[in-house]
């Protein structure tokens, strides 16, 4: 099946767009969502634990925004724990697409060029929004400060390379109308999706 990832960098509208795709009959799979499916897994969490120590843990239960302190503010501790979850989410990923179908599916990601899967999908769909923009909703939505949201930005690869390696950018600053954008996209890939059936 015809395969098409979705990223974007911290704030940038991803969601939103993900559910434009999903009512136009495009079935969406949040990566997000299943990363943290994985910590439900006792197995998994054990790994967890092993390899970032016990004060992710209070009262017998996971806590993740103590992990979420931890990489965040330590690349090496971001890379690892990325190693450990990336590979299972794709599995998962695979195994989700089997069971659809549309005539392409979309996996939704903020770090599809940072985990090196760029490779398992046909096309890639990439959101753009102006820095300042970016700063104002995630301060909204996440109430955390500005400096917090630049160190998450700096974190991720860089707007114009994100840019540069997608097939499709799809520009959000709150006055371009997105969705021409995402009609364009959805007729073009469905077009190619025929000719590799």
């Amino acid at each position: 099946m015809y395969s098409v990832g979705l990223t974007s960098g911290i704030g940038c509208g991803k969601t939103l767009i993900a559910k434009v795709f999903n009512t136009f009959g495009v079935p969406v799979f949040n990566s997000d969502f299943q990363a943290k499916e994985l910590y439900k897994d006792p197995n998994f969490l054990e790994l967890i634990v092993h390899t970032f120590g016990n004060t992710i843990i209070e009262n017998g239960k996971f806590v993740p925004q103590r992990l979420a302190d931890i990489v965040f503010n330590d690349t090496q501790a971001l890379k690892t724990l990325n190693a450990l979850i990336h590979p299972k989410v794709l599995e998962c990923y695979k195994l989700w697409q089997s069971q659809q179908t549309s005539p392409y599916t979309i996996l939704e990601s903020a770090i599809i060029f940072e985990s090196n899967w760029q490779n398992h999908f046909n096309k890639i769909i990439n959101i753009t929004s102006p820095l300042e923009i970016v700063i104002e909703r995630v301060k909204h939505r996440d109430k955390i400060s500005e400096e917090q949201i630049l160190q998450r930005i700096n974190n991720q690869l860089p707007t114009e390379e994100k840019e540069k390696l997608s097939d499709y950018n799809i520009f959000h600053d709150n006055k371009t109308m997105l969705l021409p954008q995402i009609i364009a996209i959805h007729n073009d890939i469905l077009e190619k999706s025929k000719k590799i059936e």
